[in-house]
């Protein structure tokens, strides 16, 4: 596997252009979806499909949603949460 390396500079909206040539080894095209993944330092991209990737996060979910499910929490409960989360985080 040959590495291909280059730079890039985000810009003020905090966006990144991948440069053609990495684009093109890696089969890369418009609307194609990629994972960030980030740990310290380290920034990686992943390409996925995305009805794979909804598939696992449904399956890492799932034990979740029985948990909230056997407390009695509903969807409108995980909703008005969430609302009352960001109001918070606003706020601060």
């Amino acid at each position: 596997m040959n590495a291909t390396i280059d730079m890039v500079t985000i810009s003020s909206k905090g966006q990144i252009v991948i440069p053609r040539k990495i684009l093109k080894t890696l089969g890369l095209k418009e609307q194609d979806k990629l994972i960030l993944f980030s740990k310290g330092e380290n920034i990686l991209l992943k390409k996925v499909k995305p009805e794979v990737f909804e598939k696992n996060l449904r399956n890492m979910l799932a034990p979740i949603r029985k948990e909230a499910e056997a407390k009695g929490l509903t969807q409108r409960d995980v909703e008005i949460e969430i609302r009352a989360h960001r109001a918070r985080k606003i706020k601060a």
